[in-house]
């Protein structure tokens, strides 16, 4: 069995993993549009990240449960990454539909920043009740 403190750090890592994901999946949307590079990178790369995104809120799920933030950013996140492909897919013929598409795509990087940052900080909080229980006193007294 896995301690809870080893779960919240893969939660964490993986949080920011998808944020990595992200940063890459826009240089690869960028460059196929500016520098004519195949659109295929772009596609392919965007659906391991939904799978990686996928995974990260999974994880804060088991982690933190359906009430905690980091779960709800995650939802979130998976909705506007659904919207956003939609939109990739009417960039295709529409100049518009590809400056809407690189618009929500900063809001998809704000969402991420969100599920980063709230991984982190329930990474540190779960480290921190970790050490106090491991330094509370166990309620005996010295003989």
């Amino acid at each position: 069995m896995v301690p809870v403190l080893q779960h919240t750090r893969q939660t964490r890592i993986t949080a920011n993993l998808v944020g990595m994901m992200i940063f890459v999946q826009v240089i690869l949307g960028g460059s196929s549009f500016v520098l004519g590079w195949d659109v295929i990178y772009h596609l392919v790369w965007g659906t391991l990240t939904f799978i990686v995104l996928i995974a990260a809120t999974v994880q804060a799920r088991r982690d933190f449960g359906i009430d905690s933030t980091l779960f709800k950013v995650g939802l979130a996140a998976i909705v506007d990454f659904v919207i956003q492909g939609i939109l990739g897919l009417f960039s295709f013929g529409s100049g518009v539909a590809i400056v809407v598409h690189l618009t929500n795509a900063f809001l998809l990087a704000v969402i991420v920043t969100y599920l980063i940052s709230f991984a982190d900080s329930a990474d540190k909080a779960s480290t921190t009740i970790a050490m106090q229980t491991k330094t509370a006193p166990s309620g005996k007294m010295p003989a």
